[in-house]
């Protein structure tokens, strides 16, 4: 773009004296000058409407700071983010004074620290609003050199970013947990170690089965009450994944496994250097499980101090991590297990009788198995089974005279003790046929001998009982020990073994 400034003589041709042209040229000039300023401002005038229209869209906040004199100016949108009307006499110590007092020294540095680089910085903090309401903003700025004699300036902008501050720390709680789901899940791997459902028809197990149906749709408290080895974790977990909780993994605690000086902090958390020794924060097994199922295993071998904590926390719904007097809500579902006589604790005020009220709000009796006889083939298969997959062995039957001996043994230790009996079976097992001998017990009064020649004299004591003393033919004592009869016959007579003498062993 250019222009003309133009002088005419219409009468007659003159000539322009140098002078005048000098004259001439400066008017020019200074039109020239006037015309560029005037461009140059509403260039200007533009490109502030249009830096004030993306702020304006971006929600954003323009300021420029003094350093040397402290004043800050900003847009009205700035002081709309600082809680504060608009004013054009603001200083860097009123503005300092609105960050949340967490943050104060992080806004200082970044202050100092673009000043000193010319560098852009960015820094998040808080501002506390006159009403008590606490924002999240996010400011950008750089040092700008002074021109005709100005001082450097600070410029930026600042937005808002208490939504997206939320939405991350939902984020992180969320990722947190999650974490805290993985370790635990990882701590709590189910080894495949026995049948992942409870298996069986008998009259005994269906009543109980419908009873954890009825009671699984609930948020009820249930008591799970039986013998040492009947599935009451088993149990547990069927309810759990019946439950409208079973998203979530089902938290497991045992009560008899956890020393009494560290029940409280397991169960409830703790903060670090809540005590010596608790070097970082821990998160309990009630805050884990919160919106899930959290199984207390052995509840009876609880400490009466810990009963009354645990009462508080299923009376009130909230915990205290040790060394914090912040209170936690939390939404848990309990299930407890015993295989003790809680009712008989009580009146031997071993046991808390508000907890036990407390718990006993659903009891379901888990049967032993002596009273499921009719499970015992199937389980022994289902045993059979996994054992066979993990030790690489075929198994084509089991041996009926086995079954029989097992489903007329008493079984104490219940189905941990016939898993671990086929087990052993299955190790010494040779060919497709499986023998099983029953786990008879020495007397209470001896304990067991670990001679080879008693080991000996049990065994073939075992095997002939559980062919009803039957040493020749198909499925005989002979052949179930791959021995001649004849050498069984020996072997009899030289451990003097008759059928009327008792299981307990006797030393040679």
């Amino acid at each position: 773009m250019f222009g003309i400034l133009s002088f005419d003589a219409t009468r007659e041709e003159r000539d322009w004296p140098e002078p005048l042209q000098v004259r001439l040229h400066l008017i020019a000039q200074v039109f020239a000058n006037a015309l560029a300023r005037k461009q140059a401002d509403q260039t200007l005038r533009e490109s502030e409407k249009r830096l004030s229209l993306a702020a304006d869209s971006a929600n954003a906040g323009l300021w420029t700071l003094e350093p040397e004199s402290g004043k800050i100016w900003g847009t009205e949108k700035t002081f709309q983010l600082l809680g504060l009307p608009w004013s054009q006499d603001f200083l860097i110590g009123e503005f300092v004074g609105l960050v949340h007092s967490d943050d104060r020294a992080a806004v200082e540095q970044a202050i100092r620290e673009a000043l000193q680089s010319g560098e852009k910085t960015s820094v998040e903090y808080r501002i506390v609003h006159p009403d008590g309401s606490i924002h999240w903003l996010a400011t950008h700025g750089q040092r700008h050199s002074g021109v005709n004699g100005c001082s450097d300036r600070l410029m930026g902008v600042a937005i808002e970013i208490t939504e997206s501050k939320r939405v991350e720390e939902e984020l992180k709680k969320l990722k947190d947990q999650l974490q805290r789901d993985n370790v635990y899940l990882q701590q709590e791997v189910k080894v495949a170690r026995g049948h992942q459902k409870v298996m069986g028809q008998s009259p005994a197990l269906l009543r109980v089965l419908e009873q954890a149906q009825q009671v699984a749709g609930t948020s009820s408290t249930v008591l799970l009450i039986g013998e040492t080895g009947t599935g009451k974790e088993l149990m547990a977990s069927m309810i759990h994944e019946f439950s409208s909780r079973s998203s979530r993994p089902m938290v497991r605690v045992s009560c008899a496994a956890i020393p009494e000086t560290l029940i409280e902090s397991e169960l409830f958390g703790r903060e670090k250097g809540a005590y010596t020794g608790a070097m970082s924060r821990q998160v309990g097994r009630f805050e884990l499980a919160h919106g899930s199922t959290l199984f207390l295993d052995e509840i009876g071998e609880l400490p009466l101090e810990s009963q009354a904590k645990l009462l508080r926390v299923l009376q009130e719904r909230v915990i205290e991590r040790l060394g914090s007097a912040r209170s936690i809500p939390i939404d848990v579902r309990i299930i407890a297990a015993t295989n003790r006589d809680l009712e008989k604790l009580v009146k031997e005020n071993k046991f808390r009788d508000d907890l036990f009220y407390r718990l006993n709000v659903f009891p379901i009796r888990v049967p032993p198995l002596r009273e499921r006889v009719e499970d015992i083939p199937v389980l022994i298969q289902s045993f059979v089974r996994e054992f066979a997959t993990s030790f690489g062995k075929t198994i084509e039957r089991i041996d009926k005279a086995s079954i029989d001996a097992l489903q007329r043994y008493s079984w104490p230790g219940n189905i941990r003790e016939m898993r671990n009996t086929v087990e052993r079976a299955m190790i010494l097992a040779n060919d497709s046929t499986l023998y099983i001998s029953p786990p008879y017990a020495a007397t209470p009064q001896a304990a067991p001998s670990l001679l080879l020649s008693v080991m000996e004299r049990e065994h073939l004591r075992s095997v002939l009982q559980m062919s009803g003393w039957r040493v020749r033919g198909k499925d005989g004592a002979a052949e179930i020990l791959g021995l001649k009869p004849t050498t069984l016959d020996s072997m009899i007579q030289r451990h003097r073994l008759q059928p009327s003498q008792p299981n307990a062993a006797v030393d040679s």
